[in-house]
Formats: C-alpha cells, sequence, structure tokens
C-alpha cells in the first residue's frame, strides 16, 4: 500500500481536488477547535496540506505517514514546528517512539480512516493519545452504506467512535468536493474526549 501512495506523491499537490479538501477540511476544523497552542496529530498526513495549514496555529505538529514518497514532499515545505514519522500508528510506536511521549490535543485524520482495514483498533488507539478534553476529527468519503470501498458510512463513523470511548460523537456531511467522478460528499466524523473525574 506505501509503494502505491509514493507514486501518488510527487504529483499530489498538482491536484485541484487534493487543495480543495486541504482547505475545506482545514475550515471546518478551525470551527470546531481553537488551534493556538495545540499538540496535534496529523494522521496519514500525506504531503502535509493540512499540516501546513495547521502549523502557523500549533505549538507542535506530529505528521505521521506510511508512505516515505509523501514524506518527502513534506519535508520540502520546510515547516519548523511539524516532526515527520514514517511509520504505521500502532501500539508499540505510541509506546516507544518520542514523538509520542506526551498526549495530543488534537488528531486528525484526511481521507484516511476509509483506506484503514483495523479502523476500530486504530480509532481506539487515538483515544488513547488524546488528552482528556482531546478531540478526534476524520474527514472521509461518505458512503451511503459500506459495500463500496473508499469511504465511511455516518452510521460505521459513529459506532466506531462510541466503541472507541468518545463521550461526544457527532457525524455530519458538511461539503462536497467536484470529482471527474461529480460531486462527491464528505462526510465528517467528531469525537470528543471527555473523562468525568471519580467522585
Amino acid at each position: 500500500m506505501a509503494k502505491q501512495w509514493d507514486e501518488y506523491a510527487p504529483d499530489w499537490d498538482n491536484d485541484p481536488a487534493t487543495v480543495v479538501f486541504a482547505q475545506s477540511v482545514f475550515d471546518q476544523l478551525t470551527q470546531l477547535v481553537d488551534l493556538n497552542g495545540t499538540r496535534v496529530l496529523d494522521f496519514g498526513c500525506g504531503t502535509g496540506l493540512l499540516s501546513q495549514k495547521i502549523s502557523p496555529f500549533a505549538k507542535e505538529v506530529i505528521a505521521l505517514d506510511i508512505s516515505e514518497g509523501m514524506i518527502e514532499e513534506l519535508d520540502k515545505k520546510e515547516l519548523t514546528n511539524v516532526e515527520a514519522v514514517v511509520d504505521i500508528l500502532s501500539r508499540g510506536l505510541a509506546a516507544q517512539h518520542p514523538a509520542f511521549r506526551n498526549q495530543f490535543d488534537v488528531v486528525v485524520a484526511s481521507s484516511v480512516c476509509g483506506f484503514i482495514p483495523n479502523l476500530q483498533d486504530t480509532v481506539s488507539l487515538i483515544y488513547t493519545l488524546l488528552e482528556n478534553d482531546g478531540i478526534f476529527v476524520h474527514w472521509d468519503w461518505y458512503l451511503e452504506n459500506d459495500d463500496e470501498d473508499y469511504g465511511i458510512s455516518l452510521e460505521r463513523s459513529k459506532n466506531v467512535l462510541g466503541a472507541a470511548g468518545f463521550s461526544v460523537v457527532e457525524v455530519s456531511t458538511p461539503f462536497s468536493i467536484d470529482t471527474p467522478q461529480g460531486p462527491l460528499k464528505v462526510l465528517m466524523g467528531v469525537g470528543r474526549k471527555q473523562v468525568l473525574p471519580h467522585l
């Protein structure tokens, strides 16, 4: 899978739909959370189009992707507070890599979750990486049902976020993108981690 993304990497930022997707995602994110001074994980960061937009506001961005080619394109952007990591998100990585030593205020995943086979395990791990009151937001192509393999349905997003432990879950389709196949809706799933204090 990483090899396939490596091939896409050099031309990724030249696709108008990709650029519009990143801008639309950033616009939604800034309506949900104040990014100033935050520690952000951009999970499946690709060439860093979203990291680049978050970078001026965040204290630190950890940009994670399995594709070396994508990370090479990100490195060309020379974002001083963005640390790029080429790896798969796993409990081993979270336990051993210095970039994951502290919790995150925000985790974002832009057009990533629809491609992950073990999505529940991954989202449950993301939950553990967040600070109390942290937020996880994912954007994926919207599916009416889960029979297709390139996106996520509203029901699946809601179920996965709820099962991971997020106490507040919101799922919507806030925008659509013009593609060669016509306009495609984008799903946004939001999980807020609010841990109640023990009495």
